[in-house]
């Protein structure tokens, strides 16, 4: 026990423990909204007091959109918001078939042995249960030194068949202006400072107007949308979320 919550597991010794961000369906990057949307929307779809566990809750920023159902939020380190702390991988408290969804928004590519992490999750679903996952694609490293993958939706898909799940939704975010956005960004906090005289004086103006131009952009095309993964011609993905089911009558062994 470790400040009232169970603990099964070490933390990483290499994790540094996020810190507390509010999030909401108007807060956060444009991924981070259109994520907390299609948690909504699957958790509308729960009966009320349904099983959720949220895996890689950390401070627990969806807690409260399950409100209504039977939550325990889980993660490697012992975040005050959380139920209990444990690598899944690891050890498992829960018996086979506990959970009617189970939620891994944004963590897989934070787990080196992911492949394991989503069996074991899949072990956890009821029948007819479903897994949640959202994973960026296009997006500079994060969390380091816990940033391994970036996975395409080939990848998904045959995580889903390893597991024993069905591809249910899997959709793509695409915003080519947040990679404007982004170069834009890093033009001015990594090569401004490399600069000097007229040339930074000159860059400096450059990325005042390219700023201008992709917020002119914004306002005319929006800032992002989803689509089915697979069905938009733009190839350039800034990540996925998918629902995963666990077929009918499937009782896994772990």
């Amino acid at each position: 026990m470790l400040n009232g919550k169970p603990v099964f597991t070490d933390a990483p010794l290499e994790l540094i423990p996020s810190g507390k961000i509010e999030r909401s369906a108007d807060q956060g990057s444009v991924w981070r909204q259109f994520n907390w949307k299609f948690i909504v929307d699957a958790a509308n779809n729960l009966r009320d007091n349904a099983d959720v566990l949220d895996v890689g809750a950390g401070r627990g920023d969806f807690k409260s959109i399950f409100s209504k159902h039977a939550y325990l939020g889980l993660d490697v380190y012992p975040y005050p918001e959380i139920d209990l702390a444990v690598d899944l991988i690891k050890t498992c408290p829960f018996e086979n078939g506990s959970f009617d969804l189970v939620v891994l928004a944004n963590v897989i590519e934070h787990v080196y042995e992911y492949k394991a992490l989503v069996k074991q999750c899949a072990f956890l679903l009821k029948p007819g249960g479903r897994l949640l996952i959202t994973v960026p694609f296009l997006l500079k490293l994060h969390q380091e030194p816990v940033d391994f993958y970036r996975y395409t939706r080939y990848a998904l898909i045959n995580l889903a068949e390893e597991a024993g799940l069905e591809v249910e939704q899997l959709d793509g975010y695409y915003n080519p202006l947040a990679l404007m956005d982004e170069g834009i960004g890093n033009a001015w906090q990594y090569s401004l400072p490399k600069t000097r005289g007229m040339q930074k004086a000159v860059a400096k103006a450059g990325i005042f107007v390219s700023q201008r131009i992709s917020d002119l952009l914004k306002r005319s095309l929006g800032n992002g949308y989803i689509a089915p993964a697979g069905h938009d011609p733009n190839p350039n993905v800034l990540g996925y979320q998918c629902l995963l089911r666990k077929p009918a009558g499937t009782n896994q062994q772990n």
